[in-house]
């Protein structure tokens, strides 16, 4: 699913509360602690491991491609040199995960005996799977294939995106009063429209290389090596996260200038893009509003603000550090370093 936000909010983080709820763990009725702020938490954070894991996990992935090629940074055969570069990090995370979640939120209860007695129950009033479903889930994997062979058949993604979208119509599982009245699709259509053109127009007035360039001479005038201003670079672009609430508007206002900061400071520029497209995912952990997917999690009521912030921030040093590290030594293994 090309949408981490839709992913979390809509498909496993109902899931999520309804396990919770069947456990007997609802904050309303004061028993949160039970088992949901972990199992919630395990939710939220797995989502931004699985954006980094492959190029369709979340819709700014395809926007940093397109950053990265008109600041000349081109990565060759994106869908499999994404999952290749991510895949060695990424199963240590989800690793890693549940463990940091169960010091910072340990569960009063760790089994759920009625978890699978609720979910058959809901599985039986649902009935069998329907023909629309069975369609939509045809269509869907058609989709992940053709984008995962971009490069080999040469169909741009968008062109995969229109074309499954009017599968979805002609079948009839969409129809255009369906789509007329879904506003938050019109809302992201736009608002990734403007910005899209926004960061062009940085990019042709030459904005996003003067800035770097402002940047990269104090880096070098500082003497840092290639190594510490990498660290320094990355860090800062995860950080300032804390003052922006949506991932877009991140990426389409720093994502270039930082990128070029890391080439001009001498990170091979695979490795640059690859470091810095992972982080525009690991950051929307941070705080209740770093993503569209925290507003719905945090209103949920299972982790209060204080623990969110100190959760983000527990989780933002122990990514950086193994993303960094992990990352690192599997891509001198295979040849990205």
């Amino acid at each position: 699913m090309p949408c981490s936000a839709a992913r979390a909010a809509a498909v496993f983080y109902p899931i999520t509360q309804s396990v919770c709820k069947a456990s007997g763990s609802d904050p309303h009725q004061g028993t949160a602690s039970k088992c949901g702020k972990f199992l919630v938490e395990c939710c939220y954070q797995a989502t931004a491991t699985s954006s980094c894991m492959f190029l369709t996990g979340a819709a700014q992935n395809y926007f940093v491609l397109k950053l990265a090629e008109e600041v000349g940074v081109v990565i060759e055969h994106p869908f499999q040199s994404w999952l290749r570069a991510a895949f060695a990090p990424a199963v240590v995370s989800f690793l890693m995960t549940p463990l940091i979640a169960l010091r910072l939120m340990p569960p009063e209860s760790r089994t759920t005996p009625d978890a699978p007695k609720a979910a058959r129950q809901q599985l039986a009033a649902m009935g069998p799977v329907s023909d629309d479903e069975k369609i939509f889930g045809a269509l869907m994997m058609c989709m992940v294939c053709l984008w995962a062979t971009t490069s080999i058949l040469q169909i741009p993604p968008v062109v995969t995106a229109l074309c499954g979208f009017a599968g979805l119509l002609l079948t009839g599982v969409l129809t255009w009063e369906d789509c007329a009245s879904n506003k938050a699709a019109w809302s992201t259509f736009i608002s990734f429209a403007t910005l899209v053109g926004l960061a062009e127009m940085l990019k042709a007035l030459g904005i996003v290389e003067w800035s770097s360039s402002v940047v990269t001479s104090h880096i070098t005038a500082a003497g840092l090596t290639q190594v510490h201003a990498f660290l320094i670079i990355v860090g800062a672009y995860w950080a300032v996260h804390y003052l922006f609430a949506s991932q877009v508007a991140h990426v389409s206002a720093l994502f270039q200038p930082f990128l070029v900061m890391l080439v001009q400071t001498g990170t091979p520029p695979d490795a640059a893009f690859f470091a810095l497209a992972f982080a525009s995912n690991l950051f929307a952990t941070l705080t209740p509003y770093a993503s569209a997917q925290s507003a719905v999690i945090f209103a949920g009521q299972y982790i209060q603000a204080n623990e969110w912030y100190k959760a983000g921030l527990v989780y933002m040093v122990a990514y950086y550090l193994q993303w960094l590290t992990v990352g690192a030594v599997w891509w001198r293994i295979i040849g990205l370093l």
